[in-house]
């Protein structure tokens, strides 16, 4: 049985259990169980150095805001890429050669025209597949060894940023990092976007992007991931994130690679 305890500084914690032993041990009990509200670090740091381990974890969450994400299937993702450069041609030349390397069955990719500095690029494929759009990605950055950025949203929540630079991985941001699972805490900290970095590959402001790429334990505590992506491309100087696959084949001065069957 577990005794909840209602209690603050270190004297009252010691006290509660002092007298819980106690009373368990007259009952024959050979083991204490208890529970605090978080936070509650005090009493925790307490506990801990009377050698109390986890157990057990209690969640709890709100019911309006946890009914609507269990009302219908999973979002789909989407993203789209964006190299550093105006040399379309060389963008379309390099699509050619690697799309059907990373998406064996797509059958089309569209570039967009130069804008502000960044070329755009929508994989039928990779568009909603995150692991395709990160290695097609680092592919475009390897090969025009500039900078290329994959930027969307996954299962319609959360927001991935890969920035790549000569093919190498330079930042990345996941906008709720342990989204899929607990990471040590080197692994969390690496996915929270760094603004100097960022900056000094992009030409965004520091404190812009620092103000946007925010990160949470949920993503009900940030906006709406697809205003989210379109902030942060803003920020970055990026045009055309979010948009899906034919909407960009409608984008002025866009070229389409055919891959065949």
């Amino acid at each position: 049985m577990t005794t909840f305890l209602d209690v603050g500084s270190a004297d009252e914690v010691l006290a509660a259990v002092r007298e819980l032993a106690a009373r368990l041990r007259a009952d024959g009990a050979d083991e204490v169980r208890v529970a605090i509200d978080v936070p509650n670090d005090g009493a925790l740091a307490v506990l801990r150095r009377l050698g109390f381990t986890d157990s057990r974890h209690e969640l709890v969450a709100d019911l309006a805001a946890l009914e609507p994400l269990l009302a219908g299937d999973e979002a789909p993702s989407y993203g789209s890429v964006h190299v550093q450069t105006d040399d379309q041609v060389a963008v379309e030349k390099a699509v050619a050669r690697f799309v059907p390397r990373v998406a064996s069955h797509s059958r089309s990719t569209v570039i967009s025209a130069p804008r502000s500095g960044w070329i755009a690029v929508y994989d039928e494929v990779a568009v909603s597949e995150p692991d395709r759009l990160r290695r097609l990605a680092s592919e475009l950055s390897n090969l025009t060894g500039g900078v290329v950025i994959a930027l969307g949203a996954e299962r319609g929540e959360v927001v991935r940023l890969v920035a790549f630079d000569r093919g190498r991985i330079a930042d990345e941001y996941l906008s709720v990092p342990e989204y899929y699972g607990t990471l040590p805490p080197g692994d969390a900290i690496a996915l929270r976007a760094n603004p100097t970095l960022l900056a000094r590959l992009t030409g965004a402001q520091p404190s812009a992007i620092r103000a946007i790429a925010r990160t949470a334990d949920s993503p009900a505590e940030l906006p709406p991931a697809r205003e989210l992506v379109e902030e942060l491309a803003e920020v970055l100087g990026i045009e055309g994130a979010g948009l899906d696959f034919e909407e960009a084949r409608q984008l002025e001065g866009a070229v389409t690679v055919e891959h065949g069957a």
